[in-house]
């Protein structure tokens, strides 16, 4: 009996979609043709996104729809996704994730945190010039920490996870001070935070083909009442921080008055706003700030800097000249080998390799938004209100009017010379998304990448273990970065 009210519950849905995609009023993008009933496009878009799309392109034009995971989406190609990216009236990018991953159910405090984008940019991001010295200190002491010396060849297979804590020791610096970021639990909760948290996201939406937002609400359930909320123990040990470091400086400034020398970091400024009160100090709500910060800054820089390293080690032929460019730049270092952040301007080779991987390890179909309204794209075509629309970035990073020759090879320096840097964003680079909701984080996070490999390339000779190309992982329309042993070998 069941079987059957839930077979016709998936039925009547179905019928529903259909419906509504041929609703006269609305000139809609062509569903493509599926040959699977009920899961339609799913399987073939899970096992082979990239031969799907391209297929998709050819025969319906830029933009078309899929019937996935119990719903229709829309995808969008290179003709009109700067309609998406710039149209914030008509397009929600936060929306599009909460349904991936609730976060004010993961946050509880993150509904009261309504200025992000600005507290990011007042606090760090306007500040790079000035924690450029902090920034590579931390990452090469990391790098001597968790890679060593290499004296001898040493084989580092699913560098990612190393990556994360390498990635994650100059962001805690930067955001939980000096101190604070030396702490072994400090370091493992801003390299864990994310990975934790994205698990409850790669489990199939399956509850979706019953009744589309079904998922989202068995997740909800699940984060709200904590029967799964990664954020719990990562929030006990950052509460546990703060009102260490929270309590000494208030002490501090006190006893020593005009004398006391402040801290530089997030924790500080958050301190002088005001509408902090030292005498109730809402911990939680700092901490769940510092989460959200840390979830959108060290899985994704993480990310780019393990693909980055494994294109270095799979083309050895192109670090010898990568080399002589950063022998340069180390120059104008200080007696302690730190660069002034002017220096970034100087790798310009390896800035271009950095803006080529990042181009190449984009996923094929990403930064998914919502539909706010009814809306018709400048081709006539209309999306519905609440129609999941994704980004077709493939048919932008594949296009040789927008890349040059050879796009799908894999070129170091193909962008030496054209005045676009590996945090520029344009019709045809659109990993950090566009218009006004661009990513805010993005010199961050390729002056990072920058520094580690500067220092990498100067101290080590890699290679891969097989000695071949090693490429991404592909799962569904996401490259994650292969998890293939790289050889790491003191430069003599």
């Amino acid at each position: 009996m069941y079987q059957t009210i839930i077979l016709g519950s998936v039925l009547l849905v179905t019928l529903y979609v259909l419906k509504r995609m041929r609703d006269p009023k609305l000139d809609m993008p062509p569903l493509v043709r599926y040959k699977y009933p009920i899961i339609g496009h799913t399987y073939d878009f899970v096992t082979n996104s990239e031969g799907l799309l391209k297929q998709c392109r050819k025969e319906y034009g830029d933009i078309f729809s899929l019937y996935i995971w119990g719903e229709v989406n829309t995808f969008v190609g290179k003709e009109h996704i700067q309609e998406v990216l710039t149209r914030d009236d008509s397009f929600d990018f936060g929306r599009a994730f909460e349904k991936f991953l609730p976060l004010a159910s993961l946050l509880k405090s993150l509904i009261k945190f309504t200025n992000s984008t600005k507290v990011l940019k007042e606090s760090i991001i306007n500040k790079l010039k000035f924690y450029t010295g902090r920034m590579q200190k931390c990452l090469n002491l990391a790098t001597q920490r968790y890679i060593g010396d290499c004296d001898e060849p040493k084989v580092i297979r699913n560098i990612y996870p190393l990556m994360t804590r390498i990635i994650a020791n100059p962001i805690a610096n930067m955001f939980v001070g000096e101190e604070e970021s030396q702490y072994d639990d400090v370091i493992s909760t801003f390299s864990e935070f994310t990975t934790d948290a994205v698990k409850i996201m790669r489990i199939p939406p399956f509850l979706d083909f019953i009744y589309p937002g079904l998922q989202y609400f068995v997740k909800h359930i699940l984060l709200s009442l904590e029967l799964y909320n990664p954020a719990v123990k990562h929030r006990k040990v950052l509460i546990k921080h703060l009102k260490n470091q929270i309590t000494k400086r208030l002490q501090e400034k006190e006893k020593y008055g005009n004398s006391w020398k402040r801290p530089d970091d997030f924790i500080q400024d958050i301190m002088e706003e005001e509408s902090f009160d030292p005498n109730n100090i809402n911990y939680e709500e700092i901490s769940d700030k510092l989460c959200l910060f840390i979830f959108v800054s060290i899985h994704t820089t993480s990310n780019s800097c393990t693909h980055a390293i494994m294109n270095l080690a799979s083309r050895p032929e192109y670090v010898q000249e990568l080399y002589e460019e950063q022998l340069e730049v180390q120059k104008v270092a200080d007696e302690n080998g730190l660069l002034p952040f002017e220096a970034l301007n100087n790798m310009e080779k390896l800035d271009s390799f950095v803006r080529e991987s990042l181009r190449l390890s984009d996923g094929f179909a990403t930064i998914p938004h919502i539909a706010l309204k009814d809306y018709t794209f400048s081709n006539g075509l209309q999306v519905p209100k609440n129609r999941p629309v994704f980004l077709y970035v493939n048919d932008v990073y594949l296009d040789e009017s927008l890349q040059g020759p050879n796009p799908k090879s894999f070129e170091p320096f193909r962008h030496v010379d054209t005045n676009a840097s590996a945090s520029k964003i344009g019709k045809n680079f659109v990993i950090f998304g566009g218009g006004k909701h661009a990513c805010p984080g993005r010199q961050l996070a390729v002056n990072e990448i920058k520094f580690f490999l500067h220092n990498i390339i100067l101290k080590y000779n890699l290679r891969t273990e097989s000695g071949k190309i090693e490429g991404p992982n592909i799962f569904g329309p996401v490259k994650r970065p292969s998890d293939a042993g790289i050889i790491f070998e003191k430069r003599k």
